[in-house]
């Protein structure tokens, strides 16, 4: 990614925070431990940067849009498939989304109907998409 000029610093922090957290993730646990320790330490004297509606949506899209739908439907074919709920009738609290979104949800088969995330999103972006669902609500 090229930066503009016209860019706020707190965009180009978040793109070096996510490219970050891309590379760290396919470390060694212990390297990943300094690392992320010495991240915590530039973060507390950088400050941290949330994470923007958009770069939520995109994660979402990403993500979580294939089984869910962009608009929360569920109407995918893949989201059918697995009985994907709908996130407009989801009346499921904070806690239990995030439980969801970490440890993923399993099929009576053993398998997995949603993926874990635990090890592939930071607790900022686990946070943003509990709120970003909650916006599907009716």
């Amino acid at each position: 990614m090229w930066f503009d000029a016209y860019q706020s610093d707190t965009v180009r922090l978040q793109y070096c925070r996510r490219m970050f957290a891309n590379c760290l993730r396919r470390l060694p646990r212990p390297l990943r431990k300094i690392l992320s320790a010495l991240a915590l330490a530039g973060t507390l004297v950088l400050g941290n940067a949330a994470i923007s509606e958009e770069e939520t949506a995109y994660l979402f899209n990403k993500e979580c849009a294939s089984c869910h739908g962009k608009d929360g439907k569920a109407r995918t074919p893949v989201g059918r498939k697995l009985g994907a709920k709908d996130l407009r009738e989801s009346k499921t609290s904070d806690a239990e989304i995030e439980k969801q979104i970490l440890e993923g949800k399993k099929a009576k088969d053993g398998g997995y109907t949603m993926p874990a995330f635990k090890e592939k999103l930071d607790p900022d972006e686990i946070k943003a998409l509990i709120s970003f669902v909650k916006k599907f609500r009716k």
